[in-house]
């Protein structure tokens, strides 16, 4: 992956905008705006929902950032990040999620990545030995 960044890659749907039915994004992209129906981005891409954003409907991403509000289902196959100003009423579907203080999430999340072993277990056998 490139780290020049172009700005033909940024993606901004700005405060007042309104869109309805299929979204689809790449690389880069700040909502300001509402979203209305289902809502997809591509693999390596970052989805910012800022403040100001209203989503209502379902969003399948890479990495998403959540700072307004999404009324939906959730499906990423990075990481979910909502920030203290984020409101979720859907499920999230993720290998990783951040909530932060002060943010809001109602909802189920399933956590979809290969769980991670547990170390055993270390048992003192002199615990369990009669005085």
């Amino acid at each position: 992956m490139s780290t020049t960044l172009n700005e033909s890659e940024i993606n901004i749907i700005s405060e007042g905008s309104r869109l309805e039915g299929r979204v689809s994004f790449q690389h880069i992209s700040r909502v300001h705006g509402i979203l209305h129906g289902e809502v997809s981005a591509d693999d390596g891409s970052i989805l910012v929902l800022c403040e100001t954003s209203v989503v209502e409907g379902s969003i399948q991403a890479d990495t998403l950032m959540i700072d307004g509000y999404v009324k939906g289902d959730i499906t990423a196959k990075t990481r979910v990040v909502v920030s203290r100003t984020g409101r979720v009423l859907g499920n999230i579907k993720t290998p990783n999620l951040s909530i932060q203080f002060g943010a809001y999430f109602e909802g189920r999340c399933t956590m979809d990545s290969e769980p991670h072993p547990r170390p055993p277990l270390a048992t003192s056998t002199a615990s369990l030995k009669p005085a």
